[in-house]
């Protein structure tokens, strides 16, 4: 009877124990990492970039650039519970072509608005392990600062403004010249 109860306590124990999923480490960049919207090469690309390891998949999904990271966090499309996200911190950064160590992005101080561009040449989310300096680099470059927690999906879901996204034109403007042009081609005026 000693032997049944004590079965039936371990048998408690083990069903009230927590399964404590292990936290994927940040895999390097290697030659063959492409970018995950993009599919292109990321180390032909300067700036930080992301990665985000996704439950029941043997590799990170990459990111050229951090904010597109965020991005995805955001987009309630998953199709995979997220176990880990993290970008390069550029504080530990040699150049902005060369980018830091990897740190969880949660973790992370970011400069949203800078005028620092992404690899990818659009706005760009810069990651960094202080406030202090991202704070640094904001008072250089411009930009807010933010925690993880503090970036709202219409930060990084919104269309990006035409000055900074098309470097400096009206992209609006410059649709609407082409189209005019084509029709004023077709003979369609």
């Amino acid at each position: 009877m000693k032997r049944l109860f004590f079965a039936f306590g371990i048998l408690a124990l083990a069903a009230c124990r927590e399964e404590v999923v292990q936290k994927p480490d940040p895999v390097p960049l290697t030659a063959e990492a492409v970018g995950y919207y993009c599919q292109m090469e990321l180390l032909d690309h300067e700036g930080p970039k992301g990665q985000v390891h996704l439950d029941g998949l043997p590799a990170p999904l990459f990111f050229g650039q951090v904010k597109d990271a965020v991005a995805y966090l955001h987009m309630p499309e998953q199709s995979h519970t997220v176990r880990a996200t993290y970008v390069q911190d550029m504080a530990s950064a040699t150049s902005w072509a060369a980018p830091g160590a990897w740190i969880a992005a949660e973790d992370a101080v970011y400069v949203i608005g800078s005028s620092q561009m992404g690899g990818m040449n659009a706005p760009e989310f810069v990651p960094f392990a202080t406030a202090d300096a991202a704070r640094a680099f904001a008072a250089h470059h411009g930009g807010e600062v933010r925690r993880f927690a503090e970036i709202a999906p219409e930060d990084v879901l919104a269309p990006s403004t035409p000055s900074t996204a098309h470097g400096g034109h009206d992209a609006d403007a410059d649709i609407s010249a082409r189209l005019k042009a084509l029709s004023t081609t077709n003979g369609s005026n």
